[in-house]
C-alpha cells in the first residue's frame, strides 16, 4: 500500500512539475529559462532567413545573441533577441515583426491567436493594441485584479540604461526595449504590442517580449546587498582612525 501511496504522490510531482514548466511562455518555441545553447537551433527554425550575432558588453562578455532578417530593400523586418546571465540561461526574450503589404494581418483574428497561445491577458489597454501577461514569482499566470502593481506594462528603458548591469551592453542594431529595473513581487513579464493600419482594422507589425523579473531581482538584489556589506566593513575597518597632527 505504501508503495502505491508513493508511486502516486511521484505521478503527481512529475505531473506538476511538467505542468509548471509548459506553462512558461516561449516565443516561437524558443522558451524562457531554458540554455540559450540549447535555444539557438529553435531561433534559426523561427525565421530561416535571420543572420545571427553575437550580443556583447562593451568589455567584449557575450550576454546573448540576435537574429535579423530583412526584406529585399534592406530594411530589418524581422528582429529576434534572447539575453542569457552568468548561468547561460535565458532571461529576456524579445521579437519584432514588420508585415509586408499582402501579409497584414486582421486584429480580431491576432487578439484570438495570442489569447490561445497565452492565455487571458492580466491587462489590455481600450484600443485592445497593448497586453499584458503577468506571472507571479511562481511563475503563475494571474488575473487583472491580482496584477494590478506586479509587473510593469511595457518592457521601457533601452540597453544604456544605467540602472543595471545591461548599461555597458552594445547597443548596436538593438531596437528592442531592454528593462531598465526589476520588479520584486513579479515573476516573468509577458507583453504584445500590435501596430494597426492608419485606415483599417490590419495589424502592420508586431512586437512580444517576455522578461523573468525574478531570476534578474534576486540576482542584482544579491549583489547591491554584497557590495553594501563590502562597503560598510571598509568603513567600520577605519572607525578607530586618528589623524596624525
Amino acid at each position: 500500500m505504501n508503495f502505491f501511496k508513493t508511486a502516486l504522490i511521484s505521478s503527481l510531482a512529475i505531473a506538476s512539475s511538467s505542468i509548471f514548466a509548459q506553462a512558461l511562455p516561449d516565443i516561437g518555441g524558443v522558451k524562457i529559462g531554458a540554455l540559450l545553447a540549447t535555444q539557438k537551433p529553435l531561433m534559426e527554425k523561427v525565421n530561416a532567413d535571420y543572420k545571427f550575432s553575437e550580443i556583447k558588453t562593451r568589455e567584449g562578455k557575450v550576454v546573448g545573441i540576435q537574429g535579423i532578417a530583412e526584406n529585399k530593400n534592406n530594411s530589418v523586418n524581422d528582429h529576434m533577441i534572447a539575453l542569457q546571465d552568468d548561468s547561460g540561461k535565458i532571461w529576456f526574450l524579445g521579437r519584432a515583426q514588420k508585415y509586408p503589404e499582402g501579409g497584414y494581418i486582421p486584429k480580431a483574428t491576432f487578439i484570438s491567436a495570442l489569447k490561445q497561445k497565452y492565455g487571458t491577458p492580466s491587462d489590455i489597454t481600450p484600443d485592445e493594441q497593448s497586453m499584458l501577461w503577468a506571472y507571479d514569482r511562481n511563475y503563475a499566470l494571474t488575473a487583472h485584479k491580482a496584477s494590478i502593481g506586479m509587473c510593469p506594462h511595457g518592457a521601457g528603458g533601452n540597453v544604456t540604461t544605467p540602472r543595471t548591469d545591461l548599461s555597458r551592453l552594445k547597443g548596436d542594431s538593438i531596437n528592442l526595449a531592454v528593462p531598465a529595473g526589476f520588479e520584486p513581487n513579479c515573476g516573468i513579464q509577458l507583453n504584445a504590442k500590435l501596430n494597426r493600419h492608419y485606415a483599417s482594422d490590419m495589424i502592420v507589425g508586431s512586437a512580444i517580449q517576455i522578461v523573468d523579473h525574478k531570476v534578474r531581482y534576486d540576482v542584482l538584489e544579491k549583489k547591491s546587498n554584497e557590495e553594501e556589506a563590502a562597503r560598510k566593513k571598509a568603513l567600520d575597518a577605519m572607525k578607530d582612525n586618528k589623524p596624525k597632527l
